[in-house]
């Protein structure tokens, strides 16, 4: 999830796990350490490839972040008690409730974040693949406001601790995070019935949101080709319809030992296409975006007739269309639009 829903997030929880100790302060200390696995961004490669698929990773673990929550309670029970927080001195909460504080507000980073399309190594470093449930956008108010207007109320009380407001916000916010679920699965079952109705492969089926979870894009791949389609919870018909694309299997099998284009096979689950753009080889998440619009795209190395040349990778500018960008919010009430570049 994009940083203000995740500093809320870890705001929340300070208030509910500290506030009755240290007020307002447990909500910016929350929101502080709430953030800090986001630090990761900070690590630059040199390949474009790697700085986007070892975001998300070791400072996303569980494994890690359980492993670290003992040595930061220690020394945030450290900084308060040797009057980082004088004032409060004598009601320092103890090492067990740093702790708990410490790793709800780290292990509830990953998972929420595990809940978009992007991709999170929960479980590095074993060998697992992302995990990517994608039933929420990475920005969605849907979900941050109820937090954020709790945090709110929780900040204008004068009673420490008072947290009734905020306990509904994070139940709302939490109840429509599920329902995104459920409404993903519903719209899941609908595009695979209508891929197989048309004789299309749905082994691999991505479904995933707009803001607000209104509007949903559907990509399917096979060995040679993609199929796209739309389909809105205003929607008449439960009949989804598809426009396929080809993935240009023939670069891909030039160039299937290059490490970036392995790499990103491997982190998309396959939802990649390859394309010839001016004698360079562009890889092209197909997860993010929508079709000649993708928010990640590579650069990966120059092509030569049938030869290749793998080089260090490099993103693509994104290039935005105007008219298109506005027909994704014309298609959320009305079926007629044509989505197609």
């Amino acid at each position: 999830m994009d940083s203000v829903s995740q500093f809320v997030l870890g705001a929340a929880i300070g208030h509910l796990t500290l506030g009755k100790r240290l007020g307002r302060r447990a909500i910016v200390v929350g929101g502080v350490v709430g953030s800090l696995p986001d630090a990761d961004v900070l690590v630059q490669y040199i390949d474009a490839v790697e700085s986007f698929t070892y975001h998300r990773s070791f400072s996303h673990s569980l494994l890690v972040l359980t492993a670290i929550s003992p040595f930061v309670a220690w020394l945030l029970q450290r900084l308060f008690s040797l009057g980082f927080a004088r004032s409060w001195s004598e009601q320092i909460p103890s090492y067990q409730r740093w702790f708990l504080f410490t790793w709800l507000t780290l292990i509830t980073h990953p998972l929420l974040d595990a809940f978009t399309l992007y991709g999170t190594q929960i479980w590095w470093p074993l060998p697992v693949k992302p995990v990517a449930i994608g039933s929420i956008f990475i920005i969605d108010l849907a979900y941050t406001l109820p937090i954020l207007v709790g945090l709110w109320l929780a900040w204008r009380s004068e009673a420490k601790g008072n947290s009734r407001a905020l306990k509904v916000g994070l139940f709302l916010s939490t109840a429509y995070l599920l329902l995104t679920v459920a409404v993903q699965q519903h719209v899941k079952s609908l595009s695979i019935r209508a891929l197989q109705a048309r004789s299309l492969p749905a082994n691999n089926v991505l479904v995933a949101p707009t803001p607000f979870s209104l509007l949903w894009r559907m990509v399917s791949t096979e060995s040679t080709l993609y199929h796209e389609g739309y389909y809105s919870v205003f929607d008449s018909s439960q009949d989804v319809r598809f426009a396929t694309y080809d993935r240009g299997k023939p670069l891909f099998d030039i160039a299937d030992a290059h490490w970036p284009v392995a790499r990103l096979d491997w982190f998309t689950d396959g939802m990649v296409a390859a394309k010839n753009e001016a004698g360079r080889l562009v890889i092209s998440d197909l997860r993010m975006g929508i079709e000649a619009q993708y928010v990640f795209r590579f650069d990966v190395g120059a092509l030569h007739g049938e030869k290749f040349v793998g080089e260090k990778s490099l993103l693509m500018p994104l290039k935005i269309d105007r008219e298109r960008s506005i027909n994704i919010v014309k298609r959320v009430t009305d079926e007629s639009v044509d989505m197609r570049p």
